[in-house]
């Protein structure tokens, strides 16, 4: 007989074997136990064993020690990878974070190696050709490697959409990753053109999974307001819906915005009829989106078209809180997002009014010091809002104190 021979193919078989039982051991430990490996997923084995250190890692995964071979998965510290390892990366954390909760750099991952594939023009050409052979044309294979880098912000943008009604938490994960592409672009060190593309890309989907978010909550409102005014504790209780879609989208701005616009009136219903308690009520779920929005407006002029109603805002709560303090603590935020604003003048204008009057006689004794402090407060009272209520007593009770003290003109 002749002695068995060795082939290539039995090399071959013997490589991919050890492979997928190292991969699959990396794979568990990263996972979990019960996880399936994916298919092919040993391919990424293959690929790094051909890195310095890479052989030594896998082979110790092999054994069961994993550890070193997660060293190798961190798209960030590649420097300049061979491009079917940063496409066996891309796809592995994506498998990955499918299988795990919680937190999002799994896809953030998976987004970086996506975008660090882009750089490779070549490779992509190459695997899309031999992909479709002669099946697509010339434009739309072109249109479709340009593309590629993209897939997965795409496939995160369609998590986030169709878990967005019920705010899952597969669809937050996926919209965490989105608002983090341009972290991702600058570690994979994509090219500018790319990088600005994805981020529209990122942006544009990031909006159409919040809009579904808010389209029951906006819908509810609508057949609320319908029926008549609701209670306080009805629009409270619809009011903290948006505060939920604001919580789950990472506190979009678009939320703030149509949280304020549905607020807005009902509020104003309730002011008019002086339901002070009912106001106080109905405004305070959505005091942190009113408070993030004048946030934004302060660090960005540009969004002063926003001013307006955000100010609004915290002139309703400037009429509900407990302390002085509070109240012209709100004003002063009102004024500055919208120095303009009529009602936020014409308050702090009569609170200061208010504050003078108590300094002058018939409130208390008074004395110099008081009339001067007291002059001071109606000026700036009269400089923020000339036409305001308490002017004309605050300015006769001056004029009386000054008669009072023996103060001459």
């Amino acid at each position: 007989m002749m002695p068995p021979v060795w082939r290539d193919e039995d090399e071959a078989l013997l490589a991919r074997l050890t492979d997928e039982i190292a991969f699959e051991r990396l794979f568990r430990a990263q996972a979990g136990d019960g996880a399936r490996p994916p298919a092919r997923g040993a391919g990424l084995c293959a690929v790094l064993r051909r890195l310095p250190g890479g052989n030594e890692a896998v082979e110790a995964a092999r054994a069961g020690k994993p550890d070193a071979l997660r060293e190798h998965l961190e798209p960030a510290r590649q420097i300049d990878p061979p491009p079917e390892l940063l496409h066996h990366l891309a796809l592995h954390h994506t498998s990955l974070a499918d299988l795990t909760t919680g937190s999002p750099e799994g896809f953030v991952r998976s987004i970086t190696a996506w975008l660090a594939l882009g750089r490779e023009e070549k490779y992509l050409r190459d695997l899309g050709e031999a992909v479709t052979g002669s099946a697509l044309p010339r434009q739309d294979l072109d249109r479709a490697l340009a593309d590629a880098p993209l897939w997965c912000i795409d496939d995160l943008g369609e998590r986030a959409r169709v878990g967005a009604r019920d705010l899952t938490n597969d669809a937050l994960r996926a919209l965490a990753a989105l608002g983090r592409v341009k972290e991702a672009a600058r570690i994979a060190r994509a090219p500018e053109a790319l990088t600005e593309r994805a981020a529209r890309r990122a942006t544009s989907l990031v909006a159409v999974a919040v809009e579904e978010a808010l389209a029951p909550v906006l819908a509810a409102f609508a057949e609320a307001t319908s029926k008549g005014e609701p209670s306080a504790a009805e629009g409270a209780a619809l009011l903290g819906r948006f505060v939920a879609v604001w919580r789950w989208s990472g506190e979009d701005e678009s939320v703030e915005h149509a949280a304020i616009e549905q607020a807005t009136p009902l509020a104003w219903a309730h002011y008019r009829a002086s339901r002070w308690d009912a106001l106080r009520d109905l405004i305070a779920p959505i005091a942190p989106l009113v408070d993030s929005l004048a946030r934004r407006i302060e660090s960005d002029p540009s969004k002063l078209a926003y001013a307006a109603r955000a100010a609004q805002m915290l002139v309703f709560r400037s009429d509900v809180v407990r302390t002085e303090r509070e109240t012209i603590e709100l004003l002063d935020r009102a004024i500055a997002i919208c120095p303009t604003h009529r009602n936020a003048r014409l308050m702090k204008a009569n609170t200061l009014c208010d504050q003078a009057l108590r300094l002058l006689p018939g409130a208390r004794p008074s004395t110099r010091g008081d009339h001067d402090k007291a002059a001071g407060l109606i000026d700036r009272a009269e400089q923020l809002y000339p036409g305001a209520t308490r002017l004309p007593e605050a300015r006769k009770r001056l004029g009386e104190a000054k008669k009072l003290l023996g103060i001459s003109s």
